[in-house]
């Protein structure tokens, strides 16, 4: 699957287009709980970055949890 797929979402739902999502940003778009996007990171099935205070999930990451591949 193409990432344009997370900005087409995006878009749609009227988040910004970007690299990296945070997690509730993430399960907006995915249209999946936010408490989902925190535990497949927790577990290490979905990969993230952490900038000062925050996470995020990148795109790929993303399109892993839309074909399944993550969680």
């Amino acid at each position: 699957m193409n990432p344009d797929v997370i900005w087409r979402l995006a878009e749609a739902k009227g988040l910004p287009v970007r690299a990296a999502y945070t997690p509730r940003q993430a399960a907006l778009l995915l249209g999946i709980g936010k408490n989902a996007v925190y535990e497949a990171v927790r577990s290490g099935r979905v990969k993230s970055l952490q900038v000062g205070r925050v996470r995020y999930v990148p795109i790929t990451e993303l399109v892993k949890l839309l074909e399944g591949r993550g969680a």
